[in-house]
């Protein structure tokens, strides 16, 4: 089953990867997860990094401004 090819605009631009890294790309596009060639994988998760990146956090990073702290007894 193909893919339809991808509909967003795109540019392209050279990244260096480890050996390691290359490895495992390769592999995954052989076996055809999340693409068909390494390049095809690597930007598809460098896609889901900058989008996880640019998401708002779901937590809160900051307490409540209702909570009190409560005064410690030392």
């Amino acid at each position: 089953m193909s893919r339809p090819p991808n509909s967003s605009q795109g540019d392209r631009f050279e990244v260096t990867l480890s050996v390691q890294s290359i490895k495992i790309l390769k592999e995954l596009a052989a076996r055809g997860i999340y693409g068909r060639t390494p390049a095809e994988v690597g930007g598809r998760f460098i896609e889901e990094a900058v989008q996880r990146f640019v998401e708002p956090p779901r937590f809160p990073l900051n307490p409540s401004p209702h909570r009190k702290r409560r005064a410690s007894n030392g």
